[in-house]
């Protein structure tokens, strides 16, 4: 026998039970588990040298929940998550990664926007992730091929990572997709998307992309310019926005300026960048209260995504199911995260500084930054203040076109209410296809809006009761659909807006009229103009001041509708420089002029003027703008009941045309109303002031039966 001979005494032998028991491991199906299920039991954050470490979990960043379960949930190809940094999105896909390599092997491509940025991913991220779970380094091939910086072979599965570039999007092919931070991909490749997403569909309902990106195409906040991008893919999707209650008052509302009922981050616009810093917080929209930075966590553990096609209460109730979609979309803004360092203090600092530099050199390049990488929010660039010159507007007045009296075409009107210290003035504008709007109606009435219920009774009676007659001659009326007035300004005027509101609401005349966009449409609402900057568009909220509880479950009856001036001021000025007919051009009837320039109405609507920070301010201290108020407080109701989304074609039958309107009643309906309405006047009216009414006018002194007389022969036919 040769030395090198080994008795069989030296030989180890494999246990046999342990090769049994990994032969039938193998032949087990997989664990049926989702990503987001997976991540709790079994990721390791690993994040030293600056960050957490230890175990996943759903506590820290709730809403990454959603994202994680929709990527295998079959009713879906796409999840698209739109995010600021530092959010916690891109753990998303690479939880997606470390579940599919451990109990459900697809392969996958990953894209990043360039070379280094997917080598440094890969180096920083990833080969620490496969490190940190046995689940992903066992499984990894162990031959140089399989292991190199941008190729990882696991069993039963590949994972590849490449740069966006045209050959790599069209020359691979793989079930399973991850597009990090897509809207940074280079322009010249189009639709990213759209080439990645062909080289899954031959794997069809078993394939997904995952897609999550800064907002950085989308071309402003109007849904209609999310034409590229992560916004595109969001604006398809079925739109899912974060919902939180209030630590204080349990009312829910979301962190997302496009909700229906959002919270607003709210801070001294005026006051040094220190103090924002320290002061700023979340303001509640149901009960009014400031809520600091450390409330945030609990608000997102208890946080909902509702997407379109549900509604939710200010209670949390979510009904309606979510629109049919093969995209599941979810935005993540910049406060919901708390992984942002200096928490929304440093949110405020960033955005105050941002805009204060943009003011002072006119670049808006640090404004940008912080909008989309900070907030999460799509870039609306500062509108430049237009050039309005009252001339040329009142050289626009419309001698065919009468004062008190509804053109063709108009579908609805809105009324609005300005309060003065001795007076209201009232506006009704007409709104027909497209914006197009025409103003029916502009009155001043002596009253004093402070004090007396009777001045504030009279005047929403009149504009609830008034049936403009239609200009084609065949004594119909339209009806107003929607009044709105003023309820800040001086000592008691609050109180007497909420009182008459109450007052309306028992006699029926202030209705809710549905949901419009989560809102609350009603009949009456009482208007408030936010003071922030940032306020969203509008939000129909109900803060009742003469609550005293402001406990859980105290709810005010009285819905108000807080709006942006700003934007909503934007929104005039753009229409007013409207030349031509058509979309939201605005039409003046030639009633309007005075007698010689100037013109008081016209000379109104452009006393303010707008600031480069995006604020406007009256011309002059003494400017009289109460003709852009009503302009603004018009266009606020007609944007709560839907104007810029109006499906006009089958439009809902208070906008209807002419016989087909709901709001538009004939001759002997007129008669019969106004007949009833003389013989109110005879019983109630003495000779006191009262208003001036729209279509059935009377003035302040006249005898009980020369008034009488007025309202009869004011009666159309």
């Amino acid at each position: 026998m040769s030395d090198s001979f080994i008795s069989p005494e030296e030989v180890l032998f494999a246990d046999p039970r342990s090769l049994i028991a990994r032969a039938i491991e193998s032949y087990r199906p997989a664990e049926e588990i989702n990503v987001a299920d997976y991540a709790a039991k079994h990721r390791i954050l690993d994040n030293r040298g600056g960050g957490f470490v230890g175990r996943w979990s759903h506590d820290e960043a709730p809403y990454l929940v959603g994202p994680m379960e929709a990527l295998t949930e079959q009713q879906y190809l796409t999840t698209a998550v739109v995010g600021p940094a530092r959010s916690g999105k891109t753990t998303i896909g690479q939880n997606w990664l470390l579940q599919s390599v451990d109990v459900n092997p697809a392969d996958f491509l990953v894209y990043a926007q360039t070379d280094d940025v997917i080598e440094s991913y890969v180096k920083r991220e990833i080969a620490p992730m496969i490190d940190t779970h046995p689940s992903m380094k066992e499984k990894l091939g162990t031959r140089p091929v399989d292991n190199s910086l941008k190729f990882k072979r696991f069993r039963s599965m590949w994972v590849e990572f490449l740069a966006a570039a045209y050959n790599n999007l069209i020359n691979k092919s793989a079930p399973r997709i991850i597009m990090t931070e897509i809207d940074a991909y280079p322009a010249n490749l189009g639709d990213a998307y759209a080439l990645a997403s062909i080289r899954r569909e031959t794997f069809g309902q078993e394939s997904m992309v995952l897609a999550e990106s800064h907002p950085d195409a989308a071309l402003g906040s109007d849904p209609s310019r999310w034409t590229n991008g992560i916004m595109k893919l969001y604006r398809d999707s079925d739109r899912r926005i974060w919902w939180w209650p209030c630590p204080h008052c349990n009312g829910f509302s979301s962190p997302n300026p496009t909700a229906s009922v959002p919270m607003t981050l709210h801070w001294n616009a005026d006051a040094p960048l220190d103090e924002i810093r320290e002061s700023a917080g979340l303001l509640c929209p149901h009960c009014g209260t400031l809520i600091e930075d450390k409330w945030r966590r609990v608000m997102n553990r208890d946080g909902i995504w509702v997407g379109q096609g549900q509604d939710i209460s200010q209670d949390g109730d979510v009904t309606g199911e979510l629109i049919a979609s093969t995209t599941a979309g979810f935005w993540i803004t910049g406060l919901m995260s708390p992984f942002i360092i200096g928490g929304m203090g440093s949110l405020a600092y960033d955005m105050a500084k941002a805009q204060r530099d943009f003011e002072t050199t006119g670049d808006d390049k640090d404004l940008r930054a912080v909008t989309v990488k900070r907030w999460g929010l799509p870039y609306q660039p500062p509108r430049a203040a237009g050039s309005l010159d009252s001339q040329a507007i009142a050289s626009r007045a419309e001698p065919g076109l009468r004062l008190g009296f509804v053109p063709e075409g108009v579908r609805f009107l809105t009324a609005a209410v300005d309060v003065q210290a001795n007076r209201f003035e009232f506006m009704v504008r007409g709104w027909g296809v497209d914006g197009e709007s025409y103003i029916i109606d502009y009155q001043k009435v002596t009253a004093d809006p402070a004090t007396s219920q009777k001045d504030w009774d009279e005047l929403l009676m009149s504009l609830e009761q008034a049936k403009y007659p239609l200009a084609d001659g065949s004594n119909r009326g339209m009806k107003i659909l929607a009044v709105g007035y003023d309820s800040g300004g001086q000592d008691g005027v609050t109180l007497q807006a909420y009182g008459a509101w109450r007052r309306a609401r028992k006699r029926r005349s202030a209705r809710r009229m549905g949901r419009f966009d989560g809102r609350d449409g009603w009949t009456i609402l009482p208007l408030k103009g936010a003071s922030s900057l940032n306020a969203p568009a509008l939000v129909v909220t109900y803060p009742d001041t003469q609550r005293k509880d402001r406990s859980a479950g105290a709810r005010g009856e009285i819905p108000v509708g807080f709006f942006n001036p700003n934007r909503f001021k934007d929104d005039a000025s753009t229409q007013l420089q409207v030349a031509d007919g058509g979309a939201w051009r605005v039409h003046f009837p030639a009633a309007l002029l005075a007698n010689e320039p100037p013109h008081p109405f016209f000379e109104g609507l452009v006393a303010e003027q707008r600031r480069p920070d995006g604020r406007w301010e009256k011309i002059t201290p003494s400017a009289r703008n109460e003709p852009l108020d009503l302009m603004v407080m018009t266009n606020v109701l007609a944007f709560l009941f839907g104007v810029s989304r109006m499906p006009w074609s089958s439009p809902p039958v208070w906008a209807a045309p002419w016989d087909e309107n709901s709001y538009v009643v004939s001759s002997v309906e007129l008669l019969v109303e106004g007949l009833a309405k003389v013989t109110q006047v005879a019983r109630s009216l003495g000779n006191e002031k009262t208003t001036e009414m729209p279509a059935l006018a009377t003035t302040a002194r006249q005898s009980r039966q020369e008034r009488l007389r007025q309202l009869v022969k004011r009666l159309p036919g």
